[in-house]
């Protein structure tokens, strides 16, 4: 599926957001408050990194339905 510009600007928005969430989550509830497993934080952390690269390819890919 091709988005413009525009469109792919947002969902990199997204996955940044996600991405912070993801990040905010382990920290607080996996390492400060011990409220989640050491799997679930790796398994978040992991999360964080997979994001960040949907972001990154979402802003820096060529292409799109207007030629960009």
């Amino acid at each position: 599926m091709k988005f413009n510009k525009d469109q792919r600007e947002g969902l990199a928005k997204v996955a940044d957001n996600l991405a912070t969430a993801c990040m905010i989550t382990a920290i607080v509830g996996g390492l400060v408050d011990q409220k989640i497993g050491w799997v679930t934080a790796m398994l978040l952390l992991a999360m964080f990194v997979v994001l960040l690269s949907v972001a990154y390819i979402l802003r820096f890919e060529k292409g799109g339905s207007n030629g960009n």
